[in-house]
């Protein structure tokens, strides 16, 4: 076993051809392999972050359309509530006018019914104290007297009661 000069410089040139070799040929394809994965590894995170963050935005503007539905809703309601009120309020109102002229009506219609009965009792009456004097009496008086003298009785009662 000798060991030669040339035969270890041969040996060294030929390593370092081969080291040369798989420089070239396999470590630098696999650290742009690496760093090729490292970007996509990367960009992914990247995307799954922005997707994270849009995923937040879209809850944010859930949350506050659902808010603002809900406020919405409740003016929409209290709004409603007061037209109800207004209306409920108006309703009464005409429903009270209503009663308070037909009730006047009535009045009105009673008062003059009253009124006639009473007319037609004073002629009744009229009819029957003429009737009843001509028995007592015997005699006839003209209308006008018998009209004066039963309106002056008849005046005399009506303050008595």
């Amino acid at each position: 076993m000798n060991i030669s000069l040339p035969q270890i410089l041969f040996q060294i040139v030929n390593f370092s051809i081969v080291l040369g070799a798989l420089w070239y040929l396999l470590y630098k394809p696999v650290l742009k392999v690496f760093s090729e994965r490292a970007k996509r590894i990367e960009e992914g995170q990247k995307a799954a972050q922005k997707a994270i963050e849009q995923q937040e935005k879209i809850d944010e503007m859930k949350t506050k359309t659902t808010q603002d539905l809900k406020k919405e809703s409740a003016k929409l309601m209290q709004t409603a509530t007061k037209e109800a009120e207004n209306q409920k309020n108006t309703i009464l109102e005409e429903a009270k006018k209503q009663a308070i002229v037909e009730v006047d009506r009535i009045k009105q219609q009673w008062q003059e019914e009253q009124t006639q009965r009473v007319q037609q009792i004073n002629q009744k009456l009229v009819e029957v104290v003429i009737a009843a004097s001509e028995k007592v009496i015997g005699q006839q008086l003209d209308k006008k007297a018998h009209s004066k003298l039963i309106d002056a009785e008849l005046n005399q009662v009506l303050q008595s009661i």
